[in-house]
């Protein structure tokens, strides 16, 4: 009897190291790279953070990316869509860059992809992006004190919507 105990858990401990196996398989086999690693040529890492002289290795537990100069991480880079998933008035995500250094200050903002259809047909996309990049210099640590609504929003005639979505987006995914 106690041989067919032992037996019989042995066995047990087999099947559920081999259902743990599969279940990891699958879970690691569902693992996709963050949508960051899909705009790196979009952006100059020096831009994002001033004395950043090259990107590091995205990280594994959470997706951003160390802005180094030398060995020294002087900030990190993320898409804000790898973080909140606003949408905009086409129903796509606006697909955000920012440069954060280590004391949560927004360093540089880049739009990187959108789809918004006022913006592809009636207003500039210069003006837009005057508009992200009016975020460098945000403190993050002040706008989390605030609930978020630290800082004024600039809006442009005719993409207020799209404006909104780039500030919920660039805040959000900031905190």
């Amino acid at each position: 009897m106690m041989r067919l105990d032992r037996e019989y858990h042995r066995n047990l401990l087999i099947a559920l190291l081999v259902l743990m196996t599969c279940v990891l398989a699958s879970v690691r086999a569902g693992y996709s790279e963050p949508l960051v690693a899909k705009f790196l040529d979009k952006f100059d890492v020096s831009v994002l953070v001033p004395g950043a002289d090259r990107l590091g290795v995205i990280r594994d537990d959470i997706a951003v990316i160390p802005a180094l100069n030398g060995n020294e991480t002087v900030g990190f880079v993320f898409l804000t869509s790898d973080f909140v998933t606003t949408t905009g008035y086409s129903g796509k995500p606006i697909h955000v860059v920012m440069g954060v250094d280590n004391s949560a200050k927004v360093t540089g903002v880049k739009l990187v992809k959108h789809s918004e259809p006022i913006v592809l047909i009636g207003i500039p996309d210069s003006k837009i992006q005057a508009v992200t990049e009016k975020y460098t210099g945000l403190d993050l640590i002040a706008e989390a004190a605030a609930g978020g609504s630290a800082h004024d929003l600039d809006i442009v005639s005719g993409a207020t919507v799209t404006i909104m979505v780039i500030d919920d987006s660039i805040v959000r995914a900031g905190l």
